[in-house]
């Protein structure tokens, strides 16, 4: 799980734990407001966790069966990541290596 994911769902946590405090008030309002907290604390902490991975199982279908992988481990400085250079039909991709490397693994572990 990347460093913004890992903050994305503590800050969701915290989020939903708030929300909780507040159902325990006795204001109609600050419980409507908490529920629908609670639900898009549940739909970021699921879409943080899952909707990612699927995204990055399609790019890395796309990078292992549309692309060839040309260049690895280019420097780009000291600033910026490293990046591999693919050839995907007509079009050269540059792609960082951790998400090359994530694409791919996802793809892997997908079974497809």
């Amino acid at each position: 799980m990347s460093i913004l994911n890992t903050i994305t769902v503590s800050l969701f946590a915290v989020i939903f734990l708030v929300a909780i405090f507040t159902v325990l008030r006795e204001e109609e309002f600050a419980k409507a407001a908490a529920v629908a907290v609670v639900a898009l604390c549940f739909f970021g902490l699921y879409y943080s966790l899952f909707g990612e991975r699927a995204g990055s199982v399609s790019k890395g279908e796309y990078y292992a069966t549309q692309c060839q992988l040309i260049e690895t481990n280019i420097d780009n400085g000291l600033f910026q990541p490293n990046t591999n250079k693919l050839k995907c039909g007509d079009v050269i991709e540059n792609v960082t290596i951790d998400e090359y490397q994530q694409a791919i693994q996802a793809y892997q572990d997908s079974g497809d």
